[in-house]
């Protein structure tokens, strides 16, 4: 039965209803649906359609004399007056019109101490104690004295009283069960594949249903699964996905860190590339960073700066403990000729030193960006005359996936420093990198990326951080979560929703420690959604690692 026709049945029945259900799924809107069929239901004309004057929404501050009667203040006579609330100033005018019905929405039922908001009204709201029209005046019913007032107060039975209720929200308490018995409640669920689909079209258009086409399948596969593993409360609703027009204007730019780095290494004369995590430079200028050299349980860069060239002179092996070889290395552009690896003789560490000079004579420093050179990810391109060109990244989470993403295959690999404060590093796989650039989303793309990434992914992590189920949202902690739950046989339902976030560039993950640590929407760097809709293997180990040669925290 269509929810409107069904609301006004409960209404005539019990005059007072609640629309109860997930956020999202269309309670307060379903109010002009059933204006628009009440006197055809009814028989009788609407005079208040619960909408303008004829509806409230409750909050934790609305109080009884602003729903019946109290004192409030008057400039006029700098005193306290006795002024009518909402719902007196509504029945006033119901009874001067016994021959029309009055709607009333009193939206967000649940979010008011409804007790201490209604008082005297719950004893006179109830079917059978509302006062009846009988030609001549109103009659029968419960009546009770005002506490302001003193006057005698009624429910008209041409009052309908329809209440809306968040069922999800955990911060609110559930209705005092001496209200309940006074409505009649009506359960509203999300709209879910065909039927949202038909309905979007009915709203909206073919052309909006196609743009959300993707969006309508993994809704309804998202709600089957919250609904099986946190219950029906915990879906959610089908209004995010109606009105959803085409961006106009601009639209979001690709997470894409490597941009720059992709380009330059599109030239014909780049022939590899090697990263590396620095939190903190050496030497009395900040100039200085420790490469991960080879050890018996990984690899290391070092080797892959070999051969190198510097003012036009090659060296192809690096030299013993103590003796320096030179490169050259552009930045931005300038070129800085005498850079420097250096194997200490007097420990295990091999350090890169940026003491070249331009032929301006300018140090490194002049080109690198205010801070300096710590706290970044170095990026190295070498170019087919030995020399290299650098790139100094922000070293956060996504330029990291980024790089690892491209340092894959058959030319590329990434791996860390032992402990686990270690450096990642690695070395590009060129045509990966080429690969892993993405035109910007189209005008309808961007709508639905929109969508999910402003609203309805924020109302999943508020949903699931309510009833303390964060680690059935991270795939890092779902499938523990899933099998303590006895539910792991819609793990492929959750597995399908990763894989479509992931193709809209979205993720959920928890970030932070003890009680700080939630869940957070972030945005997948391009080339990296791989990283998020599977398990990455450790990397085997093939021998025990007895020592760490890098110092550098």
């Amino acid at each position: 039965m269509e929810l409107a026709i069904e609301a006004i049945r409960v209404l005539r029945r019990f005059k007072n209803a609640v629309l109860e259900g997930p956020p999202g799924t269309g309670k307060s809107h379903v109010i002009a649906a059933m204006a628009a069929a009440w006197q055809a239901e009814t028989g009788r004309p609407l005079a208040g359609n619960g909408r303008g004057k004829f509806a409230i929404t409750l909050h934790p501050n609305t109080t009884y004399e602003e729903f019946v009667e109290g004192l409030r203040y008057d400039d006029e006579s700098a005193s306290f007056v006795r002024r009518d609330g909402f719902l007196r100033l509504i029945i006033e005018e119901a009874e001067k019109h016994p021959e029309a019905d009055y709607l009333v929405l009193i939206d967000e039922l649940n979010r008011a101490n409804v007790p201490k908001v209604f008082g005297d009204l719950l004893l006179t709201m109830e079917s059978s104690k509302r006062t009846t029209w009988d030609c001549t005046g109103w009659s029968g019913g419960m009546q009770v004295t005002l506490p302001y007032s003193g006057s005698l107060f009624s429910v008209p039975s041409n009052v309908y009283l329809l209440g809306t209720m968040n069922t999800s929200d955990r911060s609110i308490a559930p209705l005092d069960s001496a209200l309940r018995r006074r409505f009649g409640f009506i359960r509203v669920e999300p709209l879910v594949g065909d039927e949202l689909r038909s309905q979007i079209i009915k709203a909206d258009g073919d052309e909006a249903a196609e743009r959300v086409a993707r969006s309508i399948d993994q809704l309804t596969n998202l709600n089957e699964a919250l609904r099986r593993c946190l219950g029906p409360n915990a879906m959610l609703g089908h209004s995010y996905l109606f009105g959803v027009h085409a961006t106009e204007g601009a639209v979001a730019d690709p997470n894409d860190p490597l941009a720059e780095v992709r380009v330059a290494a599109a030239q014909p004369n780049v022939v590899g590339g090697i990263w590396l995590e620095v939190r903190q430079m050496w030497g009395g200028n900040h100039n200085q960073l420790d490469l991960p050299d080879e050890t018996r349980s990984r690899r290391g860069i070092v080797d892959r700066f070999y051969p190198m060239a510097s003012a036009g002179r090659i060296t192809s092996v690096r030299s013993g403990a103590g003796k320096q070889d030179a490169l050259d290395i552009e930045v931005g552009s300038s070129l800085f000729v005498g850079n420097t690896i250096e194997y200490n003789k007097a420990g295990s560490n091999v350090r890169l030193k940026y003491q070249g000079r331009t032929s301006l004579d300018e140090g490194i420093l002049s080109e690198v960006p205010v801070g300096g050179m710590e706290q970044h990810v170095h990026v190295w391109l070498r170019r087919d005359d030995d020399t290299f060109k650098l790139f100094l990244l922000d070293r956060t989470a996504s330029v990291l996936l980024a790089l690892q993403s491209v340092s894959t295959g058959p030319t590329g690999w990434h791996t860390r420093t032992p402990r686990s404060d270690g450096r990642a590093y690695g070395e590009i796989n060129l045509a990966a990198l080429a690969d892993s650039g993405s035109p910007p989303p189209s005008a309808d793309e961007d709508a639905e990326w929109m969508i999910w990434r402003y609203a309805i992914l924020p109302q999943l992590i508020d949903t699931a951080t309510q009833v303390g189920a964060t680690e059935l949202l991270a795939p890092a902690t779902r499938n523990a979560w899933l099998e303590a739950a006895n539910v792991s046989d819609v793990a492929d339902r959750w597995a399908t929703f990763d894989q479509f976030l992931a193709s809209l560039s979205l993720a959920i993950t928890e970030e932070g420690y003890g009680l700080t640590r939630g869940l957070t929407v972030v945005d997948i760097p391009v080339g990296a959604e791989a990283e998020y809709v599977a398990e990455t293997p450790d990397e085997p180990d093939d021998f025990e690692d007895d020592r760490d040669d890098d110092t550098e925290q």
